[in-house]
């Protein structure tokens, strides 16, 4: 029986003195009692299913996580090579979703052991600023580590 179940659902809901209320009530107050929360339920469902079909329905966006890698700092030290190092820091910023070229340029002059990174500055001038991209840096540090 519908009604008996509604009445299960109101006490598990609302309580057992819901239940003493809707007992000591008139046989029409029980009734109408009764078709109001039937009413309530299937308009919470209906609202529920509502939000949930308008959440399938709407495409997910994937967004991508970035992921950290190590790289070993470039030290200008001879033998040292810096064609590996430009490959490993493209993967790193890649991987890392850089992709504002500033933000690539502070990544890979952070990755510049000390003597590059003071060779870096002062062929710059005395305005580290001048160092404005990415592939710049790559042109002057492959032109001043240049195997002799």
């Amino acid at each position: 029986d519908s009604q008996f179940e509604s009445v299960r659902n109101m006490a598990g809901i609302f309580g057992s003195d819901a239940l003493r209320s809707l007992a000591a009530a008139t046989p029409a107050e029980q009734v109408e009692r009764v078709s109001a929360f039937d009413e309530y339920e299937r308009g919470l469902i209906a609202h529920v299913q509502g939000n949930l079909l308008a959440q399938m329905s709407e495409p997910k966006r994937v967004q991508p996580k970035p992921l950290r890698l190590a790289v070993p700092p470039f030290e200008g030290k001879d033998g040292e090579k810096l064609h590996f190092w430009i490959q490993e820091i493209e993967m790193a910023m890649s991987a890392g979703l850089i992709s504002a070229e500033n933000l690539r340029v502070a990544v890979a002059l952070s990755n510049f052991g000390e003597r590059a990174k003071t060779w870096a500055y002062t062929s710059a001038g005395t305005c580290p600023a001048a160092v404005i991209s990415r592939s710049h840096i790559v042109e002057r540090t492959s032109a001043g580590f240049r195997p002799a």
